[in-house]
């Protein structure tokens, strides 16, 4: 209420002096009671009224409460004069404060409810980290009574080892206005270890700190939990593509020995040939050296040819620990011649097209990368064959795409089939009658996963191309 209000409905009062119950004198408000002198008592008040004024003059100097005219007054007698004193302004404030305060505790009791069927501890502490107040949260994680809590402390309650930490938090929580998610070990009555996360905000109008307590024991213990599921799924995985890896490795292993015999029979043949012709020079009396050192020379070409087939192979399935600079243009020929011989028995073409690039240098793993290409390109060569595609075509573009390195192999071998697309790079997947299934899916994994690249397919007018990007940097 403003106070121009209060001030304008202060206390009045007025007085009658009487004598055998007729008005003598009136004194006071005669504008609001309109009481004149010689008017009777009984014909201004009504009988409940004028009852208890006659108690009042009988109980010399005792107050009564009475309400006249929608006011209330507070009267008493004393030597023939009664004394009316106009309190309907304080009743109606007594009245306000009194539904105030019944508000109030309705509402304390409600916050007490809340607060003690929280799911966290919540209590308030002074400015030392002394308990000033606990709900029953609180006190049944702690095991203490309110009692035994007035005698501990936030610090108190700590293990060991987090005493200095939590008094470092109340501190800091007084300077910084609040501490979130401060983690800590409280030791309960009972000496069991709480693994429990705290947050505190301090009251600066009361000088009081309000504490929120979280026992996060189970959680932590998922966490570990989960963290072991999670080592034992790592490893299991680990071992799977290890497994996966050796298979890859093992298919095309047998690719390469097959590309080795189909490398190797031409100049076997030609030895053998040498070999018999020899056989018919050696029986002539006369012997021409310089075609003996001819023959010489042919045999250790094609000695030399097969034994570059063998470094080839050795080099090709040599693993790469570390990541290496490189130049992808001479692992793509690399890959190409050796394959070169099969390709050419399918009467397949091969190209290299370079788009816009001079720099063919990337960082990551040569001789995975050199799998990739070789496995990309067989399987193009696989394609055409099985689908007895008359003039094969296999091109490879190399191009430079915003200081990335894009190599697409394109081949004429009709594309993948709708349905096999969105299964093209899982494991054991394969259109082959008798492929593995894990060679487009390892060479997924060494683009992506082990030089942070990107390999995608996607059907072209008369086959399928497959994208490689790579980083230069």
């Amino acid at each position: 209420m403003k106070k121009e209000h209060i001030l304008k409905n202060r206390t009045k009062f007025f007085i009658l002096k009487v004598k055998k119950n007729v008005v003598l004198e009136t004194y006071g408000n005669k504008k609001d009671t309109k009481i004149e002198t010689g008017q009777k008592l009984e014909d201004i008040f009504n009988s409940k009224i004028y009852k208890k004024l006659q108690k009042a003059k009988q109980e010399n100097k005792k107050t009564f409460i009475i309400k006249w005219k929608k006011r209330k007054y507070e009267i008493y007698f004393e030597k023939n004069t009664f004394y009316f004193y106009d309190i309907t302004l304080y009743c109606q404030i007594q009245s306000k404060l009194e539904k105030s305060l019944k508000e109030l505790r309705s509402k304390k009791e409600e916050l007490q409810a809340v607060f003690d069927l929280a799911a966290n501890g919540i209590s308030i502490l002074d400015r030392n980290g002394m308990f000033l107040y606990a709900n029953k949260f609180f006190q049944n994680m702690m095991e203490y009574s309110m009692e035994e809590l007035y005698s501990e402390s936030c610090i108190s309650l700590s293990s060991p080892e987090y005493s200095a930490p939590s008094q470092t938090a109340v501190e800091k929580a007084i300077q910084y206005g609040s501490i979130e998610k401060f983690k800590k070990i409280c030791i309960t009555k009972s000496g069991q270890r709480i693994n429990a996360s705290m947050s505190l905000s301090y009251l600066e109008s009361r000088d009081e700190i309000v504490m929120i307590t979280s026992d996060i024991t189970d959680e932590i213990e998922y966490q570990d939990k989960l963290e072991k599921q999670i080592e034992l799924e790592v490893s299991k995985r680990t071992k799977q593509y290890e497994i996966m890896c050796h298979q890859s490795r093992l298919a095309a292993m047998g690719e390469m020995i097959d590309s080795i015999a189909h490398q190797w029979r031409q100049p076997l043949n030609s030895l053998g040939i040498i070999v018999q012709s020899l056989r018919h020079i050696s029986s002539q009396k006369n012997i021409d050296n310089t075609l003996l050192q001819e023959i010489e020379s042919d045999i250790m070409n094609k000695i030399n040819y097969m034994s570059q087939t063998i470094d080839d192979f050795s080099t090709f399935f040599r693993i790469n620990k570390d990541k290496e600079q490189f130049d992808i243009l001479i692992s793509i020929e690399d890959a190409i011649r050796l394959i070169l011989v099969q390709l050419n028995n399918h009467n397949i073409k091969i190209e290299i097209e370079k788009k816009d690039i001079m720099n063919f240098e990337i960082f990551g793993f040569s001789n995975e990368f050199r799998q990739v290409i070789l496995n990309l390109i067989h399987n193009a060569m696989m394609q055409i064959v099985s689908k007895n595609i008359v003039d094969g075509k296999i091109k490879i573009e190399i191009k430079d795409i915003n200081n990335n390195i894009q190599i697409d192999v394109i081949d004429n071998a009709e594309g993948v089939k709708k349905e096999d697309m969105p299964k093209i790079f899982d494991p054991y997947f394969s259109t082959k009658e008798k492929g593995s299934g894990i060679g487009l899916y390892m060479s997924k994994v060494i683009i992506e996963n082990h030089m942070n690249g990107i390999l995608r397919v996607k059907n072209i007018k008369d086959g399928a191309k497959f994208t490689i990007m790579l980083a230069k940097e």
